[in-house]
């Protein structure tokens, strides 16, 4: 299968469960479910991993015991985490509040995005990018320009993003009139689609001929934490296996939904399964 590389966090997330719907002055019950590992770089990979892809990671995590400890964790579940740079501070952790809906709202400490020292060379199949900062704009153009480059929308819609696939959620959006030519602003001429999620509406995809729709999997949430995680990486699957584009947001979506319909932020065993059955 694929050599893939991902530019993305792991996270310490420390779970609350909620007995009701956040809102403005209420006063909630809450039942601590205590720290799993997640980020980006674990809720991609662990999915691509399972697909049978080489899958290693591009982010920094302090030299404490949570930082050892995301290594550790990640290392097990058989990411190569050899890239990952420890630097000297905490790495703190983020609070992940899931109400009884299954809606999840991350709060994050204040820190400023940074890219790890270091980074590798050497080409890979596909290099993913989920990273709030600006610096990685070269990096992606250097393999934008022999390998398929995929990208999450940058925060707030501003930066260069060099890539063929932009992924976006409509939220992302509302006060873009052409989308399509927006995500050519950021991604360059290179892009060849851009992807919008709409949550339980479904996603659709943009490229300079086509637009395609798709609806969603029809899913009980139970915790919406990691969701667009593993769409990304049913996406990053289907378009390395060639894929037409339908088909491929359709398996992106099926990935979310095992996600959604589980306790996890990682994808859930039966997504495992799924992929046991399909090849």
């Amino acid at each position: 299968m694929a050599n893939i590389r991902l530019l993305a966090n792991l996270n310490c997330d420390h779970v609350l469960l909620l007995d009701e719907p956040l809102q403005a002055g209420g006063r909630l019950q809450y039942r601590d479910q205590g720290c799993r590992l997640g980020g980006g770089g674990a809720n991609t990979g662990i999915g691509l991993l399972w697909a049978g892809h080489q899958v290693s990671i591009l982010a920094r995590v302090g030299q404490d015991v949570t930082g050892n400890w995301l290594l550790q964790e990640a290392a097990e579940l058989g990411l190569d985490v050899s890239h990952v740079e420890q630097f000297d501070g905490e790495t703190g952790e983020l609070l992940v509040l899931v109400d009884s809906r299954g809606e999840r709202t991350i709060l994050r400490q204040h820190r400023r995005s940074a890219l790890p020292g270091t980074l590798p060379t050497e080409l890979v199949d596909c290099l993913y990018v989920n990273y709030d900062g600006d610096e990685a704009a070269s990096y992606m153009a250097n393999m934008a320009a022999h390998r398929l480059v995929v990208s999450q929308y940058p925060k707030g819609g501003h930066g260069s993003r060099p890539c063929q696939v932009m992924i976006a959620s409509a939220a992302d959006l509302a006060q873009q009139e052409d989308v399509w030519r927006h995500g050519l602003q950021l991604a360059g001429s290179g892009l060849q689609w851009l992807v919008v999620t709409h949550g339980e509406q479904g996603v659709e995809a943009f490229s300079a001929t086509q637009h395609l729709q798709i609806p969603a999997r029809p899913v009980s949430v139970v915790d919406a934490t990691g969701a667009g995680d593993a769409f990304a990486g049913g996406l990053i699957h289907g378009l390395l296996a060639g894929l037409p584009m339908a088909a491929v947001l359709t398996q992106a979506s099926q990935w979310a939904a095992y996600t959604l319909s589980s306790s996890t932020s990682i994808p859930s065993e039966q997504l495992k399964n799924y992929l046991r059955a399909n090849g």
